[in-house]
């Protein structure tokens, strides 16, 4: 079973993941079904919120873990996607805090930028460009502004649910997608052109 979207070398990105969920213990009813629905999800969700790829992975993980000791406490009170975004975003929120607690002390790897290779076409190196500039303004957002953007552009969550896997209001929700667009319409001027409508 493959969890997560495959890298472009046809791999699994998070690989023998459903394998680390069996070596845990049983397997719960339905989980493993519930894995394979939800790693591809969960892991692009968290690629966008770290914009890392391995901590992605690392991150879903986690919280494919999570959720299967937790899962004979699931309610059914809400959709199951909704309860494993909530667990993910949750647990990204303390994996930054330890991150911004070990760049305090000192403690974490300086990373290397990804080198890319000269494209040969300029039209597909404008379009890396540009989508590096726009991941590198999201996630230059505000906390509650760049999960609340992530949830709902890349992740296609309607306000409703963003409410609920985040634990606020609605109306916060929606404050926030108004609020961080025009952040981000600020931090991309030149690459991003607003249409009124």
């Amino acid at each position: 079973m493959t969890v997560g979207p495959p890298h472009l070398d046809g791999t699994d990105a998070v690989p023998g993941c459903s394998n680390l969920v069996r070596a845990a213990g049983d397997a719960k009813p339905d989980f493993d079904r519930l894995v394979g629905d939800a790693g591809r999800r969960l892991y692009n969700l968290l690629l966008r919120l770290c914009g890392d790829h391995h901590y992605a992975q690392d991150l879903t993980q986690d919280v494919l873990l999570i959720a299967w000791r937790e899962y004979g406490k699931f309610r059914g009170e809400c959709d199951i996607f909704t309860w494993l975004y909530r667990i993910a975003v949750n647990h990204h929120r303390r994996f930054q805090r330890r991150m911004r607690f070990s760049r305090w002390l000192g403690l974490s790897e300086l990373g290397d930028d990804d080198e890319r290779l000269a494209a040969d076409d300029p039209a597909a190196a404008e379009r890396g460009e540009r989508q590096d500039k726009v991941a590198a303004a999201v996630a230059a957002l505000p906390r509650d502004f760049r999960e609340t953007i992530v949830l709902f552009y890349y992740q296609d969550q309607d306000c409703r649910r963003i409410a609920e896997i985040v634990g606020c209001s609605e109306g916060t929700v929606k404050s926030r997608l108004w609020r961080g667009r025009r952040m981000l319409a600020g931090k991309l001027k030149g690459y991003y052109q607003e249409t009124e409508g």
